[in-house]
């Protein structure tokens, strides 16, 4: 995985919503909700998509972050930890 630097811009690029890192778009993985929280592997599952990095924290804090944007309280606040 390979963290981007504005002049690396090459294809899509998709930001981690708990790190706020941004990397190529298929290094990281997009989570659909369908009733809870899907991986959606192929990038083609309908709905909004909700991406996550690699990392072992920014695993451990999605659910909970991924939620609270998704219920409209934590648009645009960051995890500080």
């Amino acid at each position: 995985m390979k963290k981007l630097v504005n002049n690396d811009l090459q294809g899509p690029v998709r930001t981690c919503m708990v790190c706020r890192v941004r990397f190529q778009k298929h290094d990281l993985t997009r989570h659909v909700w369908r009733g809870e929280w899907t991986p959606d592997k192929a990038y083609i599952l309908p709905g909004r998509g909700y991406y996550c990095c690699a990392g072992e924290a920014c695993k451990a804090k999605f659910p909970k972050r991924a939620a609270a944007v998704r219920k409209g309280k934590g648009e645009g606040k960051r995890d500080e930890a």
